[in-house]
């Protein structure tokens, strides 16, 4: 997870609220993601599914950059 979180760290959109070795939380204004070490995204507090699908774009986006 060390690279993932770095280059999440270095994103102006996204926040990490915690890490562990297994999970990142984040925080996206006032959406929620837990990004699991195996790909997994689980993201809450967004208002449809289009939301959620544009909220993984972009967090996929920073990591794979």
């Amino acid at each position: 997870m060390g690279e993932v979180e770095k280059r999440l760290r270095s994103s102006k959109l996204h926040r990490i609220v915690l890490c562990t070795q297994h999970m990142i939380f984040l925080r996206s204004g006032t959406a929620e993601t837990t990004l699991s070490k195996d790909g997994r995204l689980l993201i809450k507090k967004v208002q449809n599914e289009a939301e959620a699908k544009h909220l993984a774009q972009e967090i996929l986006q920073v990591i794979l950059e």
